[in-house]
């Protein structure tokens, strides 16, 4: 392996052509001969229609290439074929009627994103998966050759690629007994718009997954030229770098874009990403790490959402995705959205097709590394009303009788007499009965502020969302102080013994 060592100036360049070539159209102008067809003042692809840049479709200045330089190719996966694909082609009879296509299992279509090809880890793995899971027709969309730079330029190309899979599907459709209804595209980043204009041209297409999709040259654009609901019957959406776009973040959609819409994490920040804060951490990064390791660690949490489906196919898991409607994150996040009603919570990923009823944003946290997935439970820590001003971090340790939930910050800041301090943690497996919880105070007085070293709680209280009763610790003299573990054992599921 040779290592190319890099000067600052040099990582700044690298960072300088990144950053020009994600710039839209409006600045670089595509080289896409006008082609003047009657009512088409843009380029006519024959069996795809015309493509403009008339409103709405303002959100490039760039056409799409031809099919023949955008290269997409269609490859089918069954339980018959799972390693080596048939290459399927519209309008060419022959390669379906002699493909293992079979009309009677469903059919998932994956597509890649800016960057990206037909082998990328999120297509290999997500393809394995899925035919693990079910006999099914998985086809991979692979449309390298219009995927790269400029960004612009691939904006413009998933009207194209989104085009050829409607043109596919209703090839298939015409020649089988395909029902639309079972049809179910899944794209990542620029793949989830992709699928939103294949949806636009299927009468009837039953899903999209979108993982993440992308924000540049998207947000704040008409409807007809994103990813919207009325693409298919069911749009559901994971959101995990949904912030404003400043060119290290942002790389996917901040609002609402489907039926069903999860953030976990809040949608953005995933646990165990690494994350610049401005254009100078990359380069500083680029310059310590290597150009290799900051750029994907510019794109962690964009490709996260890919890691978080993967992870939800399996049937028989210890945990769920499990999502929960909320009105924003840090509502969530205390405690204030542990119920969907009287419908089941919407479960993120694959199944999350079978909560028909579903609808709205729905918040969950997960883990930093697979399978991703936890157990939410709900901790609120009732500061004693005659405790004095402290200011201080408090942790949690909960022991169950299967498993137990390491250290947890729950509060870093100012307590109050009287305050109650709740906070939802998530145990990577389940813990079955809580058997004892452990507190600690470390205090953190200001130079400017008089504050105490202890705190003294009246009540320590422990739930989880899908179990019916809370624990609540209540102990004479819960004072903590210095750091020390507090101990609570017993317990009671019956509040008035608190009292």
């Amino acid at each position: 392996m040779i290592t190319v060592k890099m000067h600052r100036s040099q990582c700044f360049v690298v960072f300088v052509c990144f950053l020009l070539s994600v710039i839209d159209g409006a600045v670089i102008h595509s080289d896409n001969r006008i082609l003047r067809h009657n009512a088409c003042a843009g380029v006519i692809y024959p069996g795809l229609g015309c493509f403009d840049v008339h409103p709405p479709y303002i959100n490039t200045r760039w056409l799409p290439q031809s099919p023949a330089f955008v290269g997409t190719a269609f490859l089918l996966y069954t339980r018959e074929n799972p390693t080596t694909p048939d290459r399927l082609v519209a309008g060419r009879s022959s390669s379906i009627d002699q493909s293992h296509f079979n009309a009677n299992n469903p059919t998932k279509i994956l597509v890649h994103g800016f960057l990206q090809h037909r082998e990328v880890p999120f297509l290999i793995n997500s393809t394995r998966a899925l035919l693990l899971e079910d006999a099914m027709n998985v086809i991979v969309v692979g449309w390298s050759g219009g995927a790269g730079f400029p960004y612009g330029q691939a904006v413009a190309n998933t009207r194209l690629v989104g085009a050829q899979i409607a043109q596919l599907v209703t090839s298939i459709s015409s020649q089988t007994s395909l029902d639309l209804s079972r049809v179910h595209i899944i794209g990542h980043s620029l793949g989830a718009h992709v699928a939103g204009y294949a949806g636009a041209r299927l009468n009837g297409l039953g899903r999209i997954t979108a993982l993440d999709p992308a924000q540049p040259n998207y947000h704040g654009f008409d409807p007809e030229v994103r990813l919207d609901p009325t693409d298919a019957t069911l749009v559901d959406v994971i959101h995990t770098d949904a912030q404003p776009y400043d060119t290290v973040h942002g790389y996917g959609m901040i609002e609402p874009v489907g039926h069903i819409d999860f953030y976990p994490n809040g949608g953005h920040s995933q646990p165990g990403c690494h994350e610049d804060n401005s254009i100078f951490d990359f380069v500083e990064d680029a310059f310590t790490r290597g150009v290799t390791s900051a750029e994907q660690g510019l794109s962690c949490s964009h490709e996260r959402s890919t890691s978080l489906f993967v992870a939800s196919i399996g049937r028989h898991r210890s945990c769920s995705f499990r999502g929960f409607p909320c009105s924003s994150y840090e509502s969530f996040l205390r405690g204030e959205c542990t119920s969907c009603g009287n419908n089941p919570c919407p479960i993120m990923g694959l199944h999350a097709g079978i909560f028909t009823r579903a609808r709205g944003v729905y918040f969950l946290n997960t883990t930093g590394s697979d399978p991703f997935c936890g157990h939410h439970h709900l901790v609120t820590l009732s500061m004693d009303e005659s405790m004095p001003y402290a200011r201080g971090q408090l942790k949690v340790k909960v022991v169950g009788e299967t498993g137990e939930i390491d250290w947890t910050d729950v509060h870093s800041g100012e307590l109050h007499a009287g305050d109650e301090i709740p906070k939802l943690i998530l145990s990577p497996s389940e813990i079955g009965e809580v058997v004892s919880m452990y507190v600690k105070f470390t205090p953190n007085a200001g130079y400017f502020s008089w504050s105490s070293d202890r705190i003294t709680l009246k009540r320590v209280t422990i739930a989880s969302p899908i179990q019916s009763h809370p624990k609540f610790y209540c102990l004479p003299n819960m004072v903590l102080r210095d750091g020390e573990p507090f101990t609570l054992t017993g317990g009671s599921y019956t509040d008035a013994d608190c009292s």
